[in-house]
């Protein structure tokens, strides 16, 4: 039997239609009906309520009742106040309710259109970051401080997958004035379709950010770092295929958890193009700050502190053929730090090098001052400021064992033991306490055990229970590092575990004698907001999130950074360390007098930290301070100073 739409069924099926085919559709469906009606009416009164009128005037007797309800009371007769009010009846539902619920749908999604930002920009020379993820906020921040310093403003293009879940209304929680709100602008798209790249212009872009969206939630596998990775990939395909045709390319800089996939990322997009390994540079920060206390406070203050000097790049023609000995005289109010060069078409950094090193003429000097505008050299060098002392810089004391407690687990915990294990001359006994199962663990370490040097301990467990906690006697150990856990639902839940377990930390290491010490103890969170809750003896907080933000943003600003950090945190090679004074420069002394000591041991003085309470980067030669066992010199050293 073949089944027959009836004429009701058809015409229902054709207003269906009409109806969901927008606003115009709508109202011409209203229009039939106030025609229909109008009609009707105007015959019922020509024959029913019969008056010395032509039925032409009846009909628009009819349509002023529908249209008007102020007219029904100019009507006489029975059959015509009948007919009058169901006209007017008719009129409330056609015009006061169909109507106006026409009309306010479609201005609605005409602002909803508009709200959602699908209209493309027509910036220049502006910046762009492509994907909302917790890295965006932050970036921004940082790039809106950096043009409030610098002449000229650029303005700063985001475009989400959804504008109005969220993006809106941190854009508007945050403490801009209305000239940085103004340069904010926010778009909808897919980061995915090179259509939607238009509606922020990426084209006419100077720089491109692309922060990766992190691991999905409870879920920590190879496949779904790939997952995420995948996505940034995609990404410079398609601004690729939509730069195709360029013979100058945007500048790019992204974001990446797996280092290993770097090749592949800068074969996918062929024009400039900075990457980012996230978990890598913080596993590395965590780790040099385990090795070395006091690294994570210097590292702090450099990347994150406001009001501190940051790293610069530039070249100065005025140095060219200067000694690396002689450089720090040519600047009164910045520390140079060491060279950016290329070899074979590579960039290369070069931190503290010898002191006999000559400066290119392709060389980009990086100093560490004050601003975003290069420092300025003086026109004749300073007079050198020499410490005599036969005496080398010493190292804190260290053991030949240390035993470590990580507390809970995330992708940066590999990370952190992979940098660990790079150490020359160290071997460690590291407990891992997670409710993650312990084959689980071990299969992401696989590659770690045979060149571990010493002993990895799998316990699981719940480290927030007292009980649990006891029986770990975290005071056995050197070091305890707390990680943020991205198996959790959220970074709040994931943070709100991590001080719980530092709560409990705490609480059972205050009921030991004092003449037992403490571990040193290391946090790692996401929210920045929640660093207040941490405060005490011993312990450093990193806050992940605006670590990688921060380097993000730097290199977008200044592309020579990128080797800069690479060296800088690497295990190997020039890098971050805390040094002490000799008991024979115990005493007063000027910082002119102590960089050029710290130069004499093909090292580079970056700050002090006097009393070990508060890190001073970049003080100025002139400055004087009291130095004893305690004060902790921040330098960058070379191998060949060991």
């Amino acid at each position: 039997m073949i089944f027959r739409l009836g004429l009701i069924d058809r015409l229902k099926y054709l207003a269906e239609r009409m109806l969901g085919g927008g606003a115009l559709p709508q109202l011409l469906i209203v229009v039939a009906i106030v025609l229909i009606v109008t009609l009707s009416g105007g015959l019922a009164a020509y024959f029913y309520a019969p008056a010395e009128k032509s039925l032409l005037d009846e009909i628009w007797w009819a349509f002023l009742r529908l249209t008007d309800p102020g007219y029904l009371g100019d009507d006489s007769g029975g059959a015509r106040r009948v007919i009058s009010t169901a006209l007017t009846i008719a009129g409330y539902v056609l015009f006061m309710g169909t109507l106006v619920a026409i009309m306010t749908q479609w201005l609605f999604r005409q602002m909803r259109n508009l709200e959602q930002g699908l209209t493309p920009v027509t910036f220049k020379d502006h910046r762009v970051i492509l994907g909302w993820t917790s890295r965006t906020l932050p970036v921004i921040r940082e790039l809106l401080e950096y043009n409030s310093r610098v002449s000229g403003e650029r303005r700063i293009a985001v475009l989400a997958d959804d504008i109005t879940e969220g993006p809106v209304e941190e854009v508007l929680a945050e403490r801009w004035s209305g000239a940085q709100r103004r340069r904010v602008v926010l778009r909808s798209g897919s980061n995915l379709n090179p259509e939607h790249l238009h509606r922020v212009a990426v084209r006419n872009a100077s720089s491109i950010l692309i922060p990766s969206r992190g691991l999905p939630t409870r879920d920590t596998s190879a496949a779904s770092v790939l997952s995420a990775d995948a996505d940034v990939i995609k990404m410079l395909l398609s601004l690729d295929a939509a730069t195709a045709d360029m013979a100058e390319k945007p500048r790019v800089v992204a974001e990446l958890m797996d280092a290993q996939k770097i090749p592949i990322a800068l074969h996918t997009y062929k024009g400039p193009l900075q990457i980012i390994p996230g978990d890598l540079i913080v596993g590395r920060m965590l780790a040099r700050g385990v090795l070395y206390n006091g690294v994570l406070s210097a590292v702090k203050a450099l990347l994150l502190q406001a009001g501190q000097p940051q790293l610069i790049p530039a070249r100065y023609p005025q140095l060219v053929g200067k000694p690396w000995r002689d450089v720090f005289g040519y600047f009164a109010d910045a520390t140079p730090c060491g060279v950016v060069r290329e070899v074979n078409g590579k960039r290369e950094a070069m931190l503290a090098p010898a002191p006999d090193y000559i400066i290119g003429d392709v060389d980009y000097v990086v100093v560490l001052g004050l601003g975003s505008e290069p420092p300025a050299v003086l026109d004749k060098p300073k007079k050198r400021m020499m410490l005599k002392n036969r005496d080398s810089l010493c190292y804190a004391e260290t053991v030949e064992r240390r035993r470590i407690l990580c507390l809970g687990w995330s992708s940066k915990v590999p990370m952190v033991l992979e940098e660990l294990a790079r150490e020359p001359k160290a071997r460690f006994h590291v407990t891992l306490v997670s409710s993650l199962s312990a084959a689980e663990r071990q299969a992401e370490l696989a590659g770690l055990d045979s060149r571990w040097p010493g002993q990895l301990e799998f316990v699981q467990g719940d480290f927030t229970q007292q009980t649990q906690m006891q029986r770990l006697q975290p005071e056995r150990y050197d070091t305890v590092m707390l990680f943020s856990s991205d198996r959790l639902g959220s970074g709040e839940e994931a943070d709100a575990r991590s001080v719980v377990g530092l709560m409990m930390l705490d609480y059972l290491l205050n009921k030991l004698p004092q003449s037992v010490a403490r571990p040193y103890v290391v946090v790692e969170l996401n929210d920045p907001s929640n660093e207040v809750y941490i405060d005490h003896a011993r312990s450093d907080v990193i806050v992940s999130s605006m670590i990688v933000s921060h380097v993000l943003a730097q290199v977008a600003l200044y592309p020579y950074l990128r080797v800069v950090y690479d060296e800088l945190l690497s295990s190997q090679g020039a890098r971050l360390n805390i040094r002490y004074l000799p008991s024979s420069l115990h005493r007063e002394l000027a910082i002119g007098e102590l960089q050029q000591f710290v130069l004499g041991e093909n090292a580079v003085l970056l700050g002090v930290n006097p009393n070990g309470k508060e890190v001073k980067l970049n003080p100025r030669p002139e400055q004087r301070f009291v130095f004893g066992s305690r004060s902790q010199l921040i330098v960058i050293e070379n191998d060949t100073s060991n």
